[in-house]
């Protein structure tokens, strides 16, 4: 086959595709390293496999450029599950949730048959204490699929904690758009 020929298939490279991509990266790190400004929220909107691999390459960028204490990772999935991701974000700060000994120390109120409920607010309140301990934190949520409360989970952000900045990965714009609400949105390139 010549190399100038090129079956539908296969698609040529975009000669801009490069310079694009790393004026979503500036963007992105700009507005990670923005402070008391009200971008604490950042969208990230593209494809999934498209979505996690900027954010792997912005995590290696914050981390040599040492912007957070502490970068957060965890999957969100269709249909959230907030108690594995508190768990997530837990094991991340160094929190076992499983440790009875934290948990003797909090004043959960388990009564009127709301435990479930009493817990995950508790495992909230910890999270919450433990990731103001962080002078920055990078929170970053993949695959979002609709709208996440995000005091529920435990993150702090805003006037809670102007050190957290919180990165979202989603592939439906109205959900960063219009139900998170996102301070600041990135759409990736296709490519």
């Amino acid at each position: 086959m010549d190399k100038g020929y090129c079956a539908t298939e296969c698609s040529m490279p975009d000669v801009d595709a490069p310079k694009l991509d790393y004026k979503i990266k500036q963007q992105i790190m700009d507005a990670l390293r923005v402070r008391d400004q009200g971008e604490y929220i950042i969208g990230l909107y593209g494809s999934d496999k498209r979505a996690e691999d900027s954010v792997k390459r912005i995590i290696r960028r914050v981390e040599r450029d040492g912007l957070f204490t502490k970068i957060v990772t965890a999957t969100v999935t269709k249909k959230p599950d907030i108690t594995n991701i508190q768990m997530q974000i837990g094991d991340a700060i160094g929190l076992n949730f499983d440790d009875t000994t934290d948990l003797a120390e909090s004043t959960c109120c388990t009564c009127f048959g709301y435990s479930k409920r009493m817990r995950t607010a508790e495992r909230a309140n910890l999270l919450c204490a433990k990731m103001k301990e962080l002078q920055t934190v990078l929170v970053v949520l993949y695959d979002l699929h609709v709208k996440l409360d995000l005091g529920e989970i435990g993150i702090p952000f805003g006037e809670d904690h102007n050190g957290c900045k919180i990165l979202l990965s989603s592939t439906n714009l109205e959900v960063l758009s219009k139900e998170v609400k996102v301070h600041k949105l990135i759409q990736l390139s296709q490519t």
